[in-house]
């Protein structure tokens, strides 16, 4: 069963969440487990099994465990028969029981968590309507939000699949969320879901075997479990705090945009304490990886309102009197409505600022804060550079063809074309094509802004030749191809700071998509394919097809058991890089593909990406010149 869709909520706001194993981690059921097995194994005919084997299976899904214990495959028909005895036996035996069951501490704890403002989930290995009786006997089923069992998901724990479901019903992010759990299952499925974890050590496994799993924090109470989450999770208003911050201006030194909020997003997305994202943070505002500080934010000179809110437009001119703009809407109508109502304007200008716009934008959507949000539609507003897609239309020649069939295409056409195609660019990019007449005075400064939008200005009719899949009514799995691509053209030329940028894009177009109307997310896809294409023609060369199409080779079917240790290490090296690295393009690197790789189930292309830093491009002579804002 796949991850319902995620929605947007009416209002922005971050969830936090605490999920829970069930057996040995709320109701100490283990004793009485090993009593329902004996009795199903009974009603078959077998003798009971050694109370330690039946032990070690707990935490794992019925068929799973009887499969082991019977030593036959999952089909065999004793293993469903075994399965039905259980659940009889479960009514008989452990139900009436199950008040007296509950741990010490559990039900003041569960109290405590909510009164602290987080949203409770539980995540077993039994089925559905099983947890629910038992949840509901123990008199504790009122306090969660969700309840995920074996028979909700297609893969049960140690798979991510069931955290993250619970955490897409719940509207929070891995991490804002922590898992409770007595077993390596529990701990294991954590991790691969990008999650905090708490291992405790009152349940079925000891601690040395917790160990193994590499828990976040072990505990030997309910009490101490409720001390830590309430010391960690909590403190994410911190978080907050950064990302509602309104004392700085959202460029510096001309058109640098103020990256810093979206290094936040992604640091504390990765688990980093918040005290730590507080002096990456700090430490950015003082001095940036150019040289010079973040700027004091700039009054608002004028009063926009919907009769005006399009002439100023790409004129870059009073972000802040936009950002009050969509502040005194959004209060009006909700932002789920905001969106829908202004963003099919807005979305045509998604490239200006180097993407930074709507970087600041989906990633704002991302982590669920409202003044980031409405910053990122006033930067859309204020430095909207159009990539036209009104030129584009779908054509019936490309009806069957697949977004990397299209890369392909498109790069063969580039090799056979070369020189000639990149002396075209060079003519229309170059600082005396007409094109540089429509640019502003601050892009001419900039080099490679500018470049890009001369070339959206000019245009090439590759760019506006749509294929079939950019038409797509969901688009889900179209951004999981893109993805894909935007990674490989990212691993064709590592570090490359512009081919980077279509991938943090990519996450934040892709989150935008998600909170529109269903109708308008196609238009998405074919705003974020034409501006790719600018973005890659304005360079005057792209990647050789036959390195793509190795490259694509190589990772197509290529993923990684999201549940083996050596991957978790290895996603904790790369954040443990990340955070040492000022130029905060790494950190939402690592975040990205971090999302990309649980979101697919262990995509190795994305883990390999992950750790392709790039350098901080320096200022091209350009910069000699004052700015012209």
């Amino acid at each position: 069963m796949s991850a319902p869709a995620t929605t947007i909520r009416e209002t922005v706001t971050m969830t936090h969440a605490a999920l829970f194993d069930l057996d040995g981690t709320l109701v100490d059921t283990p004793r009485a487990i090993v009593e329902t097995f004996a009795a199903a194994f009974g009603a078959l005919g077998e003798s009971p099994r050694p109370e330690a084997e039946v032990r070690a299976t707990i935490g794992l899904p019925l068929e799973q465990a009887f499969a082991k214990l019977l030593g036959v495959p999952q089909d065999d028909p004793r293993v469903g028969e075994g399965v039905a005895h259980y659940q009889e036996a479960f009514r008989t035996v452990i139900l009436p029981r199950a008040r007296s069951l509950v741990f010490p501490g559990v039900e003041e704890g569960l109290a405590d968590l909510q009164d602290h403002g987080l949203t409770l989930a539980v995540v077993t290995s039994k089925f559905h309507a099983s947890a629910d009786a038992l949840l509901t006997a123990a008199g504790l089923r009122d306090r969660f939000a969700v309840l995920i069992g074996a028979d909700d998901v297609t893969h049960p724990k140690p798979h991510p699949e069931p955290g993250l479901t619970a955490l897409d019903l719940l509207g929070a992010r891995p991490g804002g969320a922590v898992m409770v759990g007595d077993t390596t299952h529990d701990l294991r499925m954590a991790h691969a879901a990008g999650m905090r974890s708490v291992a405790v050590t009152y349940g079925v496994h000891g601690r040395t075997e917790l160990a193994s799993a590499r828990p976040s924090f072990t505990a030997r109470t309910f009490t101490e479990v409720v001390d830590h989450i309430t010391g960690v999770l909590p403190a994410d208003d911190v978080i907050e705090a950064l990302l509602d911050d309104s004392t700085h201006h959202i460029e510096f030194n001309g058109h640098l945009t103020n990256h810093v909020k979206h290094a936040v997003v992604a640091l504390a997305g990765l688990g980093v304490q918040p005290q730590r994202v507080k002096a990456y943070h700090d430490n950015y505002i003082r001095m940036t990886p150019y040289g010079c500080a973040v700027e004091p934010a700039r009054p608002a000179e004028r009063t926009i309102d919907d009769d005006t809110w399009l002439d100023l437009l790409g004129r870059r001119q009073d972000w802040a009197a936009y950002v009050e703009f969509f502040d005194r809407r959004e209060r009006e109508i909700g932002m789920a409505a905001l969106l829908g109502h202004y963003m099919p304007a807005l979305l045509p200008g998604w490239v200006g600022a180097l993407q930074h716009a709507a970087i600041h934008l989906g990633w704002a959507l991302d982590a669920g804060n409202r003044r980031m949000a409405l910053e990122g539609l006033a930067y859309l507003a204020y430095a909207h550079v159009d990539c036209h897609p009104e030129r584009a239309a779908v054509s019936a020649a490309r009806a069957g063809e697949r977004p990397m069939e299209t890369l392909l295409r498109i790069a063969a056409f580039w090799e056979a074309e070369q020189p000639g195609l990149g002396a075209w660019v060079e003519e229309q990019v170059g600082d005396d094509s007409a094109a540089a007449a429509g640019v502003h005075p601050e892009l001419l400064r900039s080099g490679l802004q500018s470049r890009i939008a001369r070339m959206l200005a000019t245009g090439h009719p590759l760019m506006y030749d749509l294929p079939g899949w950019t038409a797509a009514e969901d688009p889900a799995g179209t951004w999981d191809d893109l993805a894909h691509l935007v990674t490989l053209l990212y691993l064709a030329e590592p570090g490359d700071f512009l081919l980077l940028h279509l991938v943090t894009a990519l996450h934040a177009m892709r989150t935008v998509s998600d909170a529109l109307p269903p109708e308008q997310r196609p238009a998405v896809v074919r705003a974020y394919w034409t501006g790719v294409l600018g973005v890659l023609f304005s360079r005057a060369h792209f990647a050789a097809p036959g390195k793509l199409a190795a490259l694509d080779a190589l990772f197509a079917s290529a993923t990684d058991d999201v549940t083996d240790p050596r991957w978790q290490r290895e996603w904790e090296w790369h954040i443990a890089r990340a955070v040492e690295e000022e130029e905060e393009h790494n950190p939402k690197l690592v975040y990205v593909m971090r999302d990309l790789w649980h979101r697919t189930g262990g995509r190795s292309v994305f883990r390999v990406a992950a750790g392709q830093f790039t350098a901080t491009p320096p200022l091209p002579v350009t910069f000699e010149q004052p700015p012209a804002d």
